[in-house]
Parts: C-alpha cells; structure tokens; sequence
C-alpha cells in the first residue's frame, strides 16, 4: 500500500487563493476609503455604503446561476471569465464620474465576484482530492488573510495614492491569477434544477450546510457584540480592533493544519472537536464577562470547524452536483452572516439598557445554543448511511 504524498502548495493552488486574496482585500479594503468617498462626491455615509450592500447583493444573487452555468461550460471558463471581469471592472470603477456609475459598477464586481469566492471551495476540493482538508485549510485561512491586510492596505493606499488606487491593484493580481488558473481541475456536472433536485434528497449534504450556516451565524454573532462589549468597558476602538485580529490570526495561521489533520482524523469527527470549542469558548466568555476565553477559544475553535466542514459539504454532494454545492456553500456563508448579524443585533439592542454584562451573557448562552446545534447537526449526519 503506497503512502500519500504530502500536501504541498503548488501554481494551481496559488491560483485559487490569489483569487480569494483579491476579492477579500478589495472589500475590506474599501470600506477603509467610503469617507473619503462620500467627501469626494459630496454625499453622506449612508448613500456611500451602497458600495458595500451592493456588491454583496450582486453576489449573493449571482452565486447559484453562475454556478449552474459553470456545471454546462466548466468551472474553469467562469473562473477565468470572472477573473478578468472583476479586474476590469475594477479600472472602470477607478475613473468612476459619479456616485451612481460606480454604485452600478460595484453591483456588476459583485456579480464577478460571485464567480470567484463561489467556485474556489468546489475547485479546490476537485484539484486536491486527496488533501482537500489541507486546501480548503488554504482557502480559509487565505480569507482570513485578505480580512487582515484589507484595512491597513487600503488606509495606506487612500491616504497616500487616492481612494482610486484600492481599485488600480486588482488589475495586476487578477492578472497574474488568470495566468496560473489554466491547470485547474475542470467540474462539469448538472443544471441548477437537476442539481438542487438531487441535492435535496442527500440528507447528509443538508446537514453538512446547515452546520455552515451555524457556524456563520456564531461568528458574525460573536464578532458583533465584541466592540460593543469591549468599548462599554471603556477601551478605545482602535485597542478593540487590534483584540478582533485574534481570531483570524489564528484561523490564518492554525486552518491548514486543523484541514490537514481532519484528512486523515475524518471531517465530521474535526468539525465537531471545532463545534465543542465554540460552545465551550462562548459559554466561558459569557459566564467570566473574560473576552481573552473567547478570542483564543472561538480563534482555535474557527480554525478546528471551517475547513473539516467545507470538505464534509462538497464531499457529500452528489454525483454531477459540484458546482451547485460550491455555490450553495457560498449562500449558507452569507445567509450564517447576516443572520449573526441580526440576531445578535438584535438581542444586544433589547438587553444593553439592562447591563453589559447581562446582555453579554444572554448572547454568548444563545452563540453557544447555535454551536451546539451545528455540533447536534455533525453527529446526526454521521450516523446517516
């Protein structure tokens, strides 16, 4: 029996993750430059932050119909074809006359957006087989990097070149990550109805994304209540940023190590280990009012959960149904994010006139409800034949 080889990374890959890299540090990065913005076309915050909303909407619509495009014409084409479309439309957005052209044009990147960060989970796990733990490990700590470098970068560029140079440096990484994309593994498969009809009789591919959407919901909760908490304690937003880097430092530094090791361990047995560490994380930050338990705990629970659980979503999807199971994995992570966001909004704002620290508690009991469920969900679709 011949050993497996070792995951290493390679252009395929480094293509994959530059395509990440760039859509994750081209949003984080704006936000940094929407003052400026609003300055610049003489309008307020409120009308500026459609460069955010609609781009998320483009994407959020996008995502199943380039997916199911992508089954008939091949992953890669769309990949590609999104590539250069997020980078051109990136140049236009840079000599953007108005508020309302580039309000348009950023609809239009998300939609190329979609073709991107939607695709990248299914093509990685296709090229990487047999490290797709490992990869996807890659893939998510690859995002947490662009979360990471976004805002300094994109300070950095408004402050010194113009708000239009956050767009002038998509041109040369998208570039250079449609030159290297030419080896990836191309996925054919189903159309969307087809795809979805046979999605929904695979028990244990639902479950695996309904566990996403927990997790989602759990993370953008947690990451929503730390600024409040820790800033009604009395320290400073610029101290609370430099805490909320805990987090993805360690999903960027730990998931490929946790997605390595939940390819030989089994993916269910390490995302569920991640689920445990989340509850465990948020019920001894609510219990102690100690963020410290929570920043390590949730930074090393993220990293045990988002990859091992990635590769149980594709590799339970059925047959000729991968390119709508990537696409569904990205709609599980925005429809987990928004709804984090309410909820906990939403509870925080009800509690807050009560006390801090009850408000924490209460959030942090009803995160950890949400952990165990998607831990629940992990063991249910494991006892599925």
């Amino acid at each position: 029996m011949t050993e497996t080889a070792p995951p290493r990374m390679d252009l395929r890959l480094a293509a994959l993750l530059i395509g990440v890299i760039l859509s994750t540090v081209d949003s984080s990065a704006l936000n940094l430059a929407l003052p400026t913005l609003a300055a610049h076309f003489g309008t307020d915050a409120s009308a500026v932050q459609g460069a955010i909303s609609l781009y998320l909407v483009g994407s959020a619509l996008a995502f199943l119909p380039l997916s199911s495009i992508a089954g008939r014409v091949g992953t890669v084409r769309v990949y590609r074809v999104s590539l250069a479309a997020f980078a051109v439309i990136s140049q236009f957005l840079a000599f953007s006359p108005n508020l309302q052209t580039l309000l348009v044009l950023r609809f239009l990147q998300g939609i190329a957006g979609a073709g991107i960060v939607g695709l990248v989970p299914g093509m990685t796990a296709a090229t990487f087989r047999e490290h797709r733990g490992w990869a996807l490990g890659m893939v998510s700590g690859s995002v947490a990097a662009g979360t990471l470098i976004g805002p300094p970068l994109g300070g950095f560029l408004v402050e010194w070149l113009g708000w239009r140079s956050i767009f002038y440096i998509n041109l040369p990484f998208g570039l250079l990550a449609l030159l290297l994309s030419s080896r990836l593994t191309e996925l054919m498969g189903v159309g969307l109805v087809e795809g979805l009809r046979r999605i929904i009789r695979a028990p244990r591919f639902i479950l695996a994304l309904t566990s996403t959407v927990c997790f989602f919901i759990h993370s953008f909760g947690t990451n929503l209540i730390w600024p409040f908490y820790l800033e009604a304690g009395g320290m400073s937003p610029a101290k609370v940023g430099l805490f909320m880097l805990v987090p993805p430092v360690m999903l960027m530094v730990a998931g490929p190590s946790c997605g390595k090791m939940s390819d030989s361990r089994g993916y269910d047995r390490v995302s569920w280990l991640g689920s445990a560490v989340l509850m465990a994380a948020s019920l001894g930050q609510g219990l102690s009012g100690s963020v410290i338990i929570g920043l390590m705990g949730i930074g090393i629970g993220r990293a045990l959960f988002q990859a091992a659980n990635n590769a149980a979503v594709l590799s339970q999807a059925p047959e000729g149904t991968n390119t709508v199971a990537s696409g569904l994995l990205s709609i599980a992570r925005v429809s987990g994010q928004a709804l984090g966001s309410v909820l906990a909004g939403i509870l925080w704002g009800k509690l807050e006139h009560g006390g801090t620290s009850r408000a924490f508690l209460v959030v942090n009991l009803v995160m950890a409800a949400v952990a165990a469920l998607a831990g629940c969900l992990i063991i249910g679709r494991s006892r599925i034949k």
